[in-house]
């Protein structure tokens, strides 16, 4: 690609002319083209990393002169703003995120005039975020040093490049970071969790351009790990998977409560009964400061039974899962046929009355067996002498 004849185009499109082109030039190199074009070069080829760090810090200043233009005033006392610290720092994250940035470059058509190795080139490596946005930063950070480091300068190609006005607007809710919606989740007094804590887990890269990876621990538990080129960036991504597990974990809670909460009213209405009743009995001894254990008592139906869990919902559920458990139970009894007698058995030990056997006669009759006591002749029959 013959880059310079396309410098025009791309001046227009960022509405910023260059005094010196090398450095639109270098903003739109990557190390890939370097390396497959420096071979045999006197001058060698700069690439666009080191444009992109300075981009990253400049367009974070840029976007924090915006919002204090547009959302502050100047008084006696200093200055006036209907917005919070944390809804300046909301603003600032969502704008610079990875996101914002590809979608704007991609909206510009800034990558298609990008310098990449062959084969980045087959990939298609132009048209990912990651490089969308570092393109965007370096493109920034040439400006800022093409312009003498003037920083209002860089301001207003900001100001026309990103649509600031869109994201601080008073009608609408703040954009809220990931770190901020993670810290309110575990400060809410239904969850009282500990505050989210940051942990560098591994480090990549050369010095100059590292790549962090961080996880968010809430208590002991590691619930989030998140990846970026700075740990800002690598703590946002933590917490957005943090926030994430939590929040799904929170559904899953609330679904097999309303589930259980249900069941028990409609067994209610259709045994005309009383609505189950149910008695916080606070946190076990199990509770600890990262992972809270809930107790509920449930009494229904003349039944007590008593639930445990990590949200009260849930021991409430649980409460109330038992005490229809014991109900299906007794009815099961109830409805169970009963035992047949077995006949009695003989005791061990006890005498059998003795049966004279009989015996087949020729006829097929039965006779008695024959006795063989010897026969007495009466007394009339002896001989007197």
């Amino acid at each position: 690609m013959d880059f310079k004849k396309y410098i025009p185009e791309i001046e227009k499109i960022i509405r910023y002319k260059f005094k010196d082109k090398s450095l639109l030039t270098q903003a739109f190199t990557r190390t890939s083209y370097c390396n497959e074009h420096n071979r045999g070069r006197s001058a060698p080829l700069s690439s666009n990393e080191v444009l992109e760090f300075f981009g990253d810090s400049v367009l974070s200043t840029a976007i924090v002169s915006l919002l204090m233009m547009s959302n502050t005033k100047r008084f006696e006392h200093g200055i006036s703003t209907e917005l919070r610290e944390g809804d300046f720092s909301a603003i600032r994250s969502k704008l610079s995120d990875k996101s914002n940035l590809s979608k704007m470059t991609a909206a510009l058509g800034l990558q298609k005039y990008l310098l990449v190795g062959e084969g980045d080139a087959k990939l298609g490596i132009e048209n990912e975020p990651s490089v969308m946005e570092d393109l965007f930063e370096s493109i920034i950070g040439a400006i800022y040093i093409d312009c003498g480091m003037n920083i209002s300068v860089v301001t207003e190609v900001v100001a026309r490049l990103l649509d600031v006005e869109e994201y601080s607007k008073k009608s609408e809710a703040p954009v809220q970071s990931h770190k901020n919606a993670l810290q309110e989740w575990c400060a809410d007094k239904k969850h009282r969790l500990p505050a989210p804590v940051y942990k560098t887990l591994s480090e990549s890269g050369p010095d100059h351009k590292k790549t962090y990876e961080r996880g968010c621990y809430i208590g002991e538990r590691l619930c989030g790990r998140g990846v970026g080129k700075n740990q800002k960036l690598a703590d946002a991504a933590a917490a957005a998977a943090a926030l994430e597990l939590l929040l799904s974990e929170d559904r899953r809670a609330s679904a097999s409560a309303v589930e259980a909460l249900t069941k028990i009213k409609e067994f209610a209405t259709k045994n005309k009964l009383a609505s189950a009743q149910f008695r916080d009995l606070g946190e076990t001894e199990k509770s600890t400061v990262s992972a809270r254990e809930y107790a509920i008592e449930c009494r229904f139906a003349g039944k007590s039974a008593c639930g445990t869990g990590p949200s009260k919902q849930d021991a409430r559920a649980k409460a109330a899962e038992a005490v229809l458990t014991q109900i299906e139970k007794e009815k099961a009894a109830a409805n169970a046929p009963s035992p047949k007698k077995k006949p009695a058995q003989k005791k061990k030990g006890a005498t059998e009355k003795a049966v004279t056997p009989k015996i087949k006669s020729a006829q097929g009759g039965a006779k008695k067996r024959p006795s063989t006591a010897p026969k007495r002749t009466p007394a009339h029959h002896k001989k007197f002498s």
